[in-house]
């Protein structure tokens, strides 16, 4: 049988999303090319793959079996390309760095103006842990909720530490008294939040504490993975804004009139940290010497 990473790939995403037009926006092509995919992957191996029915898409039996080769073989070959392209950049010397989509990281993308550091940013990579890992990025740039060492494997280099957390909201929407402030207030309200690849660690805590402390969860959570669409919502009076750390100053949220108090009353006090992570076994002179860039990038723009 002629391999096909092609239809391969299709068939995995279509089995777990059971969807052709949602499998034909995340590969970027038509509905009846990933339909034509399938027929082609069915014909090749003489099987029939799934069950259709107007309201399912399910895999047959035989089908769910491939799944598990087909799983294997797309993730080796994409694991392929991954050592691939770290043994280039260790040939021309380029460092990869994983930024963060923060105000922070866009100001540090800015400042560092060096061609032999490459800029990537989460949406485009794996989790940051497993693309440091495997090797998709040589650094991270990324605010966490993380306590230092705490991954046995990674290194930290703080670039600065934040107490507290900011909630912030438009006065237009919310009649929130600041002097008067009652935490409780807030889970009434729909809650705007830092989402995994924006602060890694902070939502599953936030909704824990909620869950512990108060005995509710709000009655919506919006996870941002940017901070610049959660200071837009939070003017735009979408909910109420909770980030750790002083996200007034670093958010400029005081430039745009909201109402904004800082607590400590909140999960995690003391623990944001904006830092730069690395493979504890790192040993490139490259890599070590693009840690003192940023860091010397990241002050010159705070």
């Amino acid at each position: 049988m002629e391999a096909d990473l092609h239809c391969l790939e299709t068939f995995v995403i279509l089995a777990d999303c059971g969807s052709f037009s949602d499998t034909a926006a995340a590969q970027r092509i038509s509905q009846p090319a990933v339909s034509q995919r399938i027929a082609k992957l069915e014909s090749l191996t003489g099987l029939r793959l799934f069950h259709r029915s107007q309201e399912s898409l399910m895999p047959t039996h035989e089908g769910r079996e491939l799944l598990g080769i087909a799983r294997r073989i797309v993730s080796e070959h994409e694991r392929l390309g991954i050592r691939m392209g770290h043994y280039l950049r260790e040939i021309k010397g380029i460092v990869r760095v994983m930024l963060d989509d923060s105000f922070a990281g866009t100001a540090l993308e800015s400042a560092m103006g060096d061609e032999a550091i490459e800029v990537v940013h989460p949406g485009n990579c794996r989790p940051w842990m497993e693309a440091l890992d495997i090797h998709q990025v040589d650094l991270v740039v990324t605010g966490a909720v993380l306590p230092p060492g705490e991954i046995a494997t990674l290194r930290q280099v703080e670039l600065e530490r934040q107490g507290g957390t900011t909630l912030a909201w438009n006065p237009v929407y919310f009649d929130f008294d600041p002097k008067r402030f009652k935490i409780a207030e807030i889970l009434r309200s729909t809650i705007l939040a830092p989402g995994e690849r924006l602060i890694p660690g902070y939502l599953p805590l936030f909704e824990r504490w909620c869950a512990e402390t108060h005995g509710l969860l709000p009655p919506d959570l919006i996870a941002f993975e940017d901070e610049a669409s959660a200071r837009e919502a939070c003017v735009a009076g979408l909910g109420v804004l909770v980030f750790p750390g002083e996200a007034e100053l670093r958010m400029r949220l005081r430039d745009a009139g909201l109402g904004i108090v800082r607590t400590s009353g909140l999960p995690a006090p003391d623990a944001f940290h904006y830092s730069i992570y690395l493979r504890k076994d790192e040993v490139s002179p490259k890599v070590l010497a693009a840690i003192e860039k940023i860091a010397e990038a990241h002050h010159r723009a705070a």
